[in-house]
Order: C-alpha cells, then structure tokens, then sequence
C-alpha cells in the first residue's frame, strides 16, 4: 500500500510538472494573461501614483493592484485550454494535479506582475521599498498565492460562463478580504521599518489562508469541473 501510494504521488507530482510547463509554454506564446494583467496593473499603478502618492498609501495601492489584475487575468486561466480542460477530465488525471498546476501558473504570472510593478511604486510612493524589498518578499509571497489559489479556484467554478470576467472580480475580493487586509498590515508595518518578526501574526493568517483555499480546491474540484 505505501509502494502504491508513493507512485500515485510520483505520478500526479509528474503530471503537475507536465500540466504547468505547458501551460507556461502557452503563455510564453500568447502573452494573454500577463497582457492582461500587466497592462492595467502599471496604468492602475500610474493613476494612483498621480492622485496621492505617498508612503502611507503605498500598501493600500500595491495590493488593490494586484488583487484587481488578479481577478482580472485569472478568469482566462481555464478558457486558455480552448477545449483542453475537456480531454484533461476524459484521461486518466488526477484533479489535484489539474488544480495545482493552475495555480503554480496563476502564482508565477502574479509574481511577474508584482516584480515588474515594484520599481513603479518605488519610484512614484516611497524609497522604502528599494531598502526593504528582501523584507517584502513574504508578504508578497504568501499574499500573491492567496490570490492565486481562490482565483484559480473561483475561475474554475464560473469558466463556462460568457461574463466570467466580470463575475470573478465580485466573488474573488469579499472572499479576499482578510487576506488582503493581513496583506497591507504586514506591508505597511514592514515599510514603516519593523522586523518581520513584528507582522509574523499577518504573514500566519496569510499562510492559513493559503493552506485552507489550497486543501478546499483539491477537495472540490473534481466536483465543480463535474459541474
């Protein structure tokens, strides 16, 4: 039984690599999710920089930008299989895999978003985030795959539907909501100059929440794919 479970796991971590590379690969192709998410996170960036760009505000900014190109690019995550998804369900996949790789997907690509964005907010809000960027790194981490794991998860639930770009944006931010304000309090306290140690309350509700999306979409996507 342990030899069983063990190459069951080894498959499905391969099966995981399989589905993600490819996914990448279309991406790298099409440029379709970072296009947009990219682009309207930096005039996002720019619009809120021009209004009232200071150090106070620069948490709040970051993370309306990215929760707002997250719900934004998430929604294509499944209508980029183009009819892939279907022969996903039909060969012998583990779901896991399926919904894992997703998210691994959704993850990198907010990641670019973010690392591309940061400059901007440096540049237009505060110097603090060149000098605590190593520092950044954990809220940014852990608050991006948040994102990732209920966007992917929200994305697979309302895929067949014509207005899924409109509909995730309003199921994705209430469901958020701690996460994004665990996000910002960790953010602002690190650009205020505090250790990590200080926000290691947020940054464990972040991992929480993480943890608790991650375990609800490997449970429930067999079931909503299904649907």
């Amino acid at each position: 039984m342990a030899v069983f479970e063990a190459r069951r796991a080894g498959g499905t971590f391969t099966t995981l690599l399989l589905i993600l590379a490819k996914d990448l690969r279309v991406e790298w192709r099409t440029r379709e999710i970072v296009t947009s998410m990219g682009l309207p996170a930096l005039l996002l960036v720019i619009v809120l920089g021009a209004g009232h760009a200071d150090a106070a505000s620069a948490p709040t900014a970051m993370w309306v930008t990215y929760a707002f190109s997250a719900a934004l690019g998430f929604a294509r995550t499944f209508a980029l299989e183009r009819g892939g998804l279907s022969a996903l369900r039909l060969a012998p996949v583990d779901g896991a895999a399926v919904v894992l790789a997703k998210t691994a997907s959704n993850w990198l690509t907010l990641l670019i978003v973010q690392l591309v964005s940061l400059p901007v907010f440096g540049a237009l809000f505060t110097e603090q985030i060149w000098t605590r960027v190593g520092a950044l790194a954990l809220p940014l981490l852990l608050g991006g795959l948040a994102l990732a794991v209920v966007g992917t998860l929200l994305g697979a639930l309302i895929m067949q539907t014509r207005l899924r770009e409109v509909l995730l944006p309003l199921l994705m931010l209430p469901v958020m909501l701690p996460a994004l304000i665990a996000a910002v309090g960790a953010t602002t306290a690190i650009l205020d100059g505090q250790p990590v140690r200080a926000v290691s309350a947020q940054l464990q509700l972040l991992l929480a929440f993480d943890i608790l999306f991650a375990a609800t979409s490997l449970l429930l996507f067999d079931v909503i794919v299904e649907e």
